[in-house]
């Protein structure tokens, strides 16, 4: 009994219960500890982080675009531009609760039957975000413009959804280029994300983008959003780019892409063009065409005719290899061929040559040349393009452009120093020039002390090397402007959204290459070239211009061939250069006095005047000025005919009226000095024409006789004062049209001389 009751009685606690006891109690307070310290740590330094969760799970944060800045050219005519449009955003979660608030269980199919058609999307696309309950974000439409959006916002409320947080309307913006392909590889285009791609718009990109907005929408505790009217809303305004002002003049621009897409055209250039016009002084790009381009506001379609037709040789149009060359047509007509391309520059670099030579004093401007037809060079020979030059000036040499003169100069100059120059004058550095994608110099010359002989007297040339058009009329620059190498620009100005400037651009000198007294003897003789010598392509009746013409093969074949020139303006103090490439040419003639001396020619003959610079006539080009027509209409046939007589023209009578019923040319006109104004006096002679003849190929003599024949006055550019071999090239109206008697026709005249 005993024993059971001390069975029975309770046990203490032994020490081994009372440690375990501790210890768990130990643990229990650490653990608290632990998630108090926890607490506190969230509470304290990871608050920030958890309020901007729930922020976030309150909020819907949609970005908006910026609109781009503004490219203006330099008289502020807008180039490219931001348009607003809007992009429709729906939540498909708050569809279904209008669904199902207003018994519409089939609203989905509604909404993407009617919408596709209105705003012309994909009907099962719509309907399958229409009905993607998880989504609260469904991108309906990008970029539309107001009057559909109006149109939309109507639908809306007819549906009854105005205020029920189903659609948002973001505004938005879309580039435009509203002068079309003017300057288009100079500006290049935006890509669908607004991002600039090509030209410009990608170089300044960052200028240009400013800084995304975003559209914060409320949004209930399971991330819904809450009611919302349907409005143009926009909670954090972007802050739009900067703007561009250019150095690009429009009508400038206008003239040297019209001018060179004639050159292109007319003379099969399958490798397009180039025509840069850049002011010697300050190093600004007045003018970049490239022949081949395309309209920024399309940028994908291949707009190059030649690239046309071999896209069409490819019949499947499905194929890999037709998809590759569409891309490829594509990135070419892209590209700034100005900047990107390398080309020979051939007779044209005889003009540093000469400056090399003249500034060393290894050749003075009255030493004599001898040219017997060829130059021997151990057993290398150097022909010349003509048969012989005999004795000749060092004028002479540049006029003929011989090469056997240039080679000897140029190895009298030396490699050494030759490369020193070559150097000097840009062509084994980048421009600098702020446009995108300039080629590195290229490393074709043979350099310094490995020169030899031989080396140096084709490099002298213009062979055996290639350069880039920018650094060639970066080059001409130098020499026009007195010896000093500027650095090439097209961005003038940086603008804020308030049109103040935030950034110019000034003239930069790199060096002086050349002395001043050097460029001026050099100028001397590229005047005399033009001026009835050998590169009389671009003599510019009341200016001086200094030029010189190049033709280079591309191989030994010379199937193909890059026709060049260069040259600048006005000769006793130059405002101007400009520089035409034509790229593979294919005519019966490809020199490049025939086919980019024209193109100079009347860039020059256009844009001077243009910028104020006024012509200066010697007595010779007075002699051959047109003159304006007095007003005769309605006077006695007496009158009439003292009046042209006095004015210095001629008359031709038709009828036997005594007042005159009508005039040709009418009053105003331009006319030649010593033009013919018709008279018409006879009401049943009114309507008399004669027909135009087909003046082109034409010397002057055989093109005024067939128009004195038709009764015709002609207007004639393109000739300099002093004789050569030139034909009519183009006249202003076609062959075998009816004119009038008396119409004024306009002939442009090309020397035929093989001056390359």
């Amino acid at each position: 009994m005993a024993n059971e009751t001390g069975r029975n009685a309770t046990r203490l606690p032994t020490r081994s219960m009372w440690r375990r006891s501790i210890v768990v109690l130990v643990v229990l307070a650490l653990l608290v500890v632990l998630l108090l310290g926890r607490l506190a740590y969230v509470q304290i330094f990871e608050h920030d982080y958890w309020s901007k969760l729930a922020v976030s799970q309150q909020l819907s944060d949609t970005p908006v675009d910026a609109a781009r800045g503004t490219i203006y050219d330099a008289n502020m005519t807008v180039l490219a531009e931001s348009e607003q449009v809007w992009t429709i955003i729906m939540d498909p979660s708050n569809l279904q609760d209008f669904a199902e608030e207003t018994k519409q269980p089939n609203i989905a199919a509604t909404v993407a039957d009617e919408l596709s058609v209105l705003l012309k999307v994909d009907r099962d696309r719509l309907f399958k975000r229409a009905t993607d309950t998880g989504s609260q974000y469904a991108v309906i439409v990008s970029k539309i413009e107001r009057p559909l959006v109006e149109e939309f916002i109507e639908w809306v409320e007819q549906k009854g959804m105005s205020d029920k947080g189903v659609f948002r309307i973001i505004s938005d913006y879309t580039r435009s280029y509203p002068q079309g392909s003017l300057a288009s590889t100079v500006l290049g285009f935006c890509g669908t994300d607004y991002y600039g791609l090509y030209g410009l718009e990608a170089q300044y990109n960052d200028v240009l983008a400013g800084t995304p907005g975003r559209i914060v929408t409320a949004q209930n505790g399971v991330g819904n959003d809450m009611s919302v009217s349907l409005t143009y809303e926009k909670t954090v305004d972007a802050e739009d780019g900067n703007s561009l002002v250019l150095t690009i003049d429009s009508t400038i621009q206008h003239y040297a892409e019209k001018y060179l897409d004639q050159a292109v055209a007319s003379f099969n250039a399958t490798n397009r063009g180039v025509c840069i016009v850049m002011n010697v002084k300050t190093g600004a790009i007045l003018a970049c065409a490239v022949a081949g381009d395309y309209d920024p506001n399309d940028p994908m379609t291949i707009h190059d005719e030649h690239a046309k037709l071999e896209l069409e040789k490819i019949t499947d149009k499905k194929s890999e290899e037709y998809s590759n060359a569409y891309a490829a047509a594509q990135a070419l007509q892209w590209t700034n061929k100005a900047v990107t391309d390398y080309y020979e520059p051939g007779s044209v670099f005889k003009v540093f040559t000469s400056a090399m030579a003249v500034d060393a004093g290894i050749q003075l401007s009255s030493d004599t040349f001898y040219c017997p037809g060829y130059f021997r060079l151990g057993p290398d020979t150097i022909h010349c393009h003509a048969s012989a030059h005999g004795s000749q000036s060092f004028a002479d040499t540049i006029s003929h452009s011989c090469n056997p003169a240039f080679a000897k100069i140029g190895v009298a100059v030396g490699g050494s120093l030759f490369y020193k120059y070559f150097n000097g004058f840009g062509f084994t550095e980048k421009t600098g020039v702020d446009m995108l994608g300039e080629a590195a110099a290229s490393s074709a010359l043979y350099h310094g002390q490995n020169m030899t002989d031989i080396q140096v007297a084709t490099s002298a040339m213009g062979q055996t090397f290639k350069i880039t058009p920018i650094q060639m009329i970066t080059a001409l620059s130098a020499v026009a402007n007195g010896g000093h190498l500027v650095q090439p620009y097209v961005v003038q100005n940086v603008l804020d959204i308030d049109g103040n400037i935030v950034s110019t651009t000034e003239p930069v000198i790199k060096r002086q290459v050349i002395s001043t007294a050097a460029a001026a003897k050099v100028t001397d003789m590229l005047q005399f070239a033009v001026d009835g010598g050998g590169c009389k392509n671009v003599y510019v009746a009341g200016y001086q211009v200094a030029g010189k013409s190049g033709t280079a093969d591309y191989t030994e074949t010379k199937d193909d061939v890059w026709a060049s020139f260069g040259a600048y303006a006005p000769g006793d103090d130059p405002e101007i250069a400009v520089l035409c490439i034509v790229d593979q040419p294919h005519a019966a003639v490809v020199y490049g006095s025939q086919v980019a001396g024209p193109v100079v020619r009347q860039v020059i003959e256009d844009t001077l005047p243009y910028l104020g610079i006024e012509p200066v006539y010697n007595e010779k080009e007075l002699a051959n000025l047109s003159t304006s027509t007095p007003n005769v209409s309605d006077k006695s046939v007496e009158t009439a005919i003292s009046m042209i007589q006095n004015a210095g023209l001629d008359y031709t009578r038709v009828g036997d009226g005594s007042t005159v019923l009508a005039q040709v040319p009418t009053a105003g006109a331009t006319i030649p000095k010593e033009g013919t104004v018709v008279l018409y006096t006879d009401e049943n002679a009114l309507d008399r024409t004669t027909t135009v003849p087909n003046f082109v190929g034409m010397t002057l003599t055989q093109a005024s006789a067939a128009a004195h024949a038709a009764d015709l006055n002609l207007v004639i550019s393109g000739l300099s004062v002093d004789s050569g071999t030139a034909v009519c090239s183009s006249q202003s109206i076609g062959s075998g049209a009816n004119a009038p008697l008396g119409t004024v026709i306009n002939l442009s005249f090309v020397y035929q001389d093989a001056d390359d």
